[in-house]
């Protein structure tokens, strides 16, 4: 007897080893990356951003978005998980997982309700409330855009969990993305006035046109990924508060009786293309990113461009396409003449900058060519001047208009352009600094500028676990044993053609084996090899469909005990 007794311990503990294989994907252990937008991603909004926020992006959208600067300052603070977005995503775009959300079309109010369902689910009530509060300004823009046009992910959607995006970012590149895609021209012009800009004393209002020639890339992947911010294209028909300098110069010249300046417009035009940069390295252990990053060309043309040219997007401005522009008036001798105007600036093309942040998510940072871009610019917009006149007055004897037609010509066109040329210096760079840069920069590009934030570490690591147990703890002779094979994903990849092969212990005989309950998005399991019933041998269940992180699942395995 004890013999016998010694055997079925013996027995026992052979059953309870019995060997068990897992077949993997073949991948890496893990494999790191990052998240990385090109957006605005403003710490806060003052009362100057808000008054260019509602009326430029409303403009994009050709609908009317009016939102306090505290509604403003809720979306640029409001943080939330990528994964919740996009599994909120998911349920309004009615798929099945994030990356069928990030690739279908689905409306900004659709994108917006995501935002704010994933803001309710952190407790974040303010930013859901102002969410909610966009959700009918959003009405209007009835077309679709895909979430993935914007931000694209090339890591596994488990890897998301680490990271952030914001809810201004998001919304504000998909309304670039929406204008780029669905609008051909902005519908009406949007009035700014001079006080709402701080610009009292230099600018009454203003009409602005934006564009988006190409919207931002966001991405969220490995090493090597590229990104850029948005290519922007804006037109400002400044009314000006009147310039009129002394003409005193005028006057010196011989054959002025009599002049009198006053410059009251001015029409600027702005072409700032897209910032780019890549992912470099990343330290998952130091929690490190290190990008490379290089601001876009920013251009800038006064004058006259026409709108068939300005709203093509499939061409980039040249000087070519600049005419004159009236800017003013001269009374010279009585005669009314206009004045106008062309000139350029181009920016020049920037090096990459290596930019490293590390600590703690996100981080933003900014990116300049030099500290003298806009003062480049100026510089370049007044030596690259053109100056024309044209008589406007029709019904004047050749006897007075003929010597005015001379001189404008002649001796005082060289004096009259000084005069211009200095009458405008001093307010182009604040025009450039206080007007074209904040519009720009709201929308992450700025003149000679590149705002980019890394949004966090993504890091996808395989982790294919597998426990076994019996449900006896003793056995005899003739005793079925049913063992139990749990199987689950304890990684951040998510994993596809499983296989799990096992084998009939010693001493055992093989009885049935079957396939449990599947997770979602396992699509099948069936018993590819199995011994005939009362032998012995391996054992495999095969899957199709694919393994979620965190999802599990078991297959069973009866002997019985000879």
């Amino acid at each position: 007897m004890t013999s016998l007794t010694n055997r079925f311990s013996w027995l026992r503990a052979l059953l309870l080893a019995c060997a068990l294989f897992a077949v993997l994907p073949a991948q890496a252990a893990c494999v790191a990356g990052a998240c990385i937008s090109a957006g605005p991603r403003l710490a806060s909004v003052n009362s100057t951003q808000s008054a260019l926020l509602n009326p430029m992006l409303g403009g994009l959208l050709g609908s009317n978005v009016n939102l306090s600067v505290a509604d403003w300052n809720a979306l640029a603070g409001g943080d939330v998980k990528l994964l919740d977005f996009l599994n909120a995503l998911k349920v309004q775009a009615n798929v099945s997982s994030p990356t069928q959300a990030l690739g279908t079309g689905v409306t900004l109010g659709q994108v917006n309700a995501a935002l704010g369902v994933a803001a309710q689910l952190e407790a974040k009530t303010s930013l859901a409330g102002v969410l909610n509060a966009l959700q009918s300004q959003l009405g209007n823009a009835n077309a679709t855009v895909r979430v993935g046009d914007l931000l694209k992910v090339s890591t596994d959607a488990g890897a998301l969990a680490g990271a952030t995006i914001n809810s201004l970012d998001m919304l504000t590149g998909l309304i670039q993305l929406y204008n780029h895609r669905n609008m051909l021209t902005t519908p009406t012009p949007i009035g700014i006035s001079g006080g709402a800009l701080g610009m009292l004393g230099v600018v009454n209002n203003l009409q602005l046109y934006a564009q988006v020639i190409e919207p931002p890339v966001y991405v969220c992947g490995p090493t090597g990924s590229q990104f850029h911010s948005a290519a922007i294209r804006l037109k400002l028909k400044l009314d000006l508060v009147t310039l009129s300098p002394v003409t005193d110069a005028l006057k010196k010249v011989a054959g002025v009786n009599s002049a009198s300046l006053a410059i009251g417009k001015l029409d600027v035009y702005v072409e700032a293309a897209r910032g780019e940069g890549s992912l470099a390295a990343v330290d998952a252990a130091a929690k490190a990113v290190t990008l490379q990053v290089a601001p876009g060309v920013g251009d800038i043309y006064l004058g006259s461009i026409p709108d068939s040219v300005f709203f093509n997007r499939t061409r980039r401005l040249s000087a070519a396409d600049v005419g004159y522009g009236q800017i003013g008036q001269l009374v010279l001798n009585g005669i009314n003449v206009a004045i106008e105007i062309k000139t350029t600036a181009r920016g020049q093309a920037p090096f990459a900058t290596s930019v490293t942040m590390s600590g703690s998510f996100p981080q933003t940072r900014t990116v300049s060519t030099s500290a003298a871009f806009v003062t480049g610019l100026t510089d370049s917009l007044v030596n690259n001047l053109s100056l024309r006149t044209t008589i406007l007055t029709g019904t004047v004897l050749d006897a007075l208009l003929v010597p005015v037609t001379n001189l404008l010509n002649g001796l005082l066109q060289p004096v009259l352009k000084l005069l211009v040329v200095d009458t405008l210096s001093p307010i182009l760079t604040p025009v450039l600094t206080g007007v074209a840069d904040p519009l720009l920069k709201l929308l992450g590009v700025g003149l000679g500028e590149m705002t980019v934030t890394v949004n966090g570490i993504c890091q996808a690591c395989d982790d294919f676990q597998l426990t076994k147990s019996a449900n006896k703890a003793n056995a005899v002779p003739g005793s079925v044993i049913t063992y139990e094979i749990a199987y689950k994903n304890s990684g951040t990849t998510t994993l596809s053609g499983l296989a799990i092969t096992d084998a009939t212990p010693a001493f055992t005989a093989f009885v049935g084996a079957e396939c449990g309950a599947l997770p979602a998005d396992l699509a099948s399991c069936a018993i590819a090899a199995q011994p005939a019933a009362g032998g012995d041998g391996l054992v495999e269940w095969r899957f199709t469909g694919s393994l979620q992180p965190g999802a599990s699942g078991t297959v069973k395995i009866k002997v019985r005990v000879l």
